[in-house]
């Protein structure tokens, strides 16, 4: 049984997830649940510096620190300055939510009194508090995972729910974009792009779904990266497909300002998804039968959002050669996501 740290009035708060942003998302529940039960102590996150716009304007959170994972690899200064700000900020604890090895080392080494970290690690010395959960089974969802620490703090409400907050002058920068896209109407958006995290349904499927939706009376947006923008542009003249396509236009806190105004968004099991649920935009995810990237563990959070795998029962592909994703045709995603929009 973990015991609840001594954290007093005005003490300072960390809560470390430095990985990607799908996994920065599902970690609010446990940053916001920390200022409800503690609204008198300072709640900081560490986040890195690409996902970390999407804890700006969150009134439950008081300040963010930026970690550029590549510069704590290969600058020695870098890593100095860092482990600086971090002892001029005198955090009475910091919760490491995702143990990466630098990350934690830096903070042991800012001498944080007390520093919440899993166990079972080579690096799990580094940390005086140990949780004892793993991972690897795949028991439960990753938020779940990440509200297993508040073992470690007092009793009380508990948000279960990811929430990002776009700014107004970023909804008003997301409808210029809108318009000069020919948007007016309902949308859906399109996000084909994955990042490597998990297998994914083909870019090809994703565009032949435009038409589908378009014939449907929606108009359809494809999100993306300007590189994977460019590989879309190729596609879609290959397949005769007219795409309007945001890619590379919108930086983070823009595109979540897109998603909060879309009807509905269909995505791989990758950030974007997470982002347009936290945004309260209904979702459409894709995701492979493999327990270590079902959706059981990586899902969607949130009421209406619809969640399609393969057909196949069992899935008996090698590591990183999955083809079972092709058996998902795009009549079904296309039925799924009018189907979402209906029940609003």
């Amino acid at each position: 049984m973990a015991r609840e740290l001594d954290i007093q009035p005005g003490d300072r708060i960390l809560v470390s997830r430095t990985d990607r942003l799908g996994d920065l998302i599902l970690a609010l529940p446990f940053v916001e649940t920390l200022k409800l039960r503690y609204p008198e102590c300072r709640i900081d996150v560490l986040a890195s510096l690409y996902a970390s716009p999407i804890l700006e304007n969150n009134p439950r959170i008081d300040g963010i620190a930026r970690v550029q994972n590549d510069q704590l690899i290969i600058s020695r200064n870098y890593k100095k300055e860092l482990l600086r700000k971090i002892r001029r900020a005198g955090y009475k604890a910091v919760v490491v939510l995702y143990p990466e090895r630098r990350v934690s080392h830096l903070l042991y080494k800012a001498e944080v009194p007390n520093r919440i970290g899993t166990a079972g690690r080579l690096h799990s010395f580094l940390f005086n508090h140990h949780l004892y959960h793993s991972r690897k089974a795949n028991r439960k969802h990753e938020l779940e995972y990440n509200l297993d620490f508040l073992k470690f703090f007092r009793d009380g409400s508990t948000v279960i729910t990811p929430v990002v907050h776009p700014k107004d002058k970023e909804i008003h920068n997301a409808r210029r974009i809108l318009r000069e896209h020919g948007v007016s109407g309902d949308f859906a958006v399109i996000h084909p792009g994955s990042g490597g995290s998990a297998h994914a349904w083909s870019a090809e499927n994703f565009l032949r779904v435009c038409p589908l939706l378009e014939k449907a009376g929606l108009q359809v947006i494809v999100s993306g990266t300007e590189e994977e923008g460019r590989r879309y542009e190729e596609l879609a003249g290959e397949l005769d497909i007219r795409l309007r396509m945001i890619t590379g236009r919108t930086e983070l806190r823009t595109l979540a300002a897109v998603l909060a105004q879309a009807r509905v968004v269909i995505a791989n099991s990758t950030g974007p998804l997470h982002l347009a649920a936290a945004v309260g935009t209904r979702v459409v995810g894709l995701y492979p039968l493999q327990k270590v990237m079902s959706p059981r563990r990586w899902g969607p959070r949130g009421a209406g959002h619809r969640v399609i795998q393969p057909a196949s029962p069992d899935c008996q592909c090698p590591p990183g050669n999955c083809t079972c994703m092709t058996t998902i045709s795009i009549e079904r995603v296309a039925a799924e996501a009018l189907a979402a929009i209906g029940e609003m």
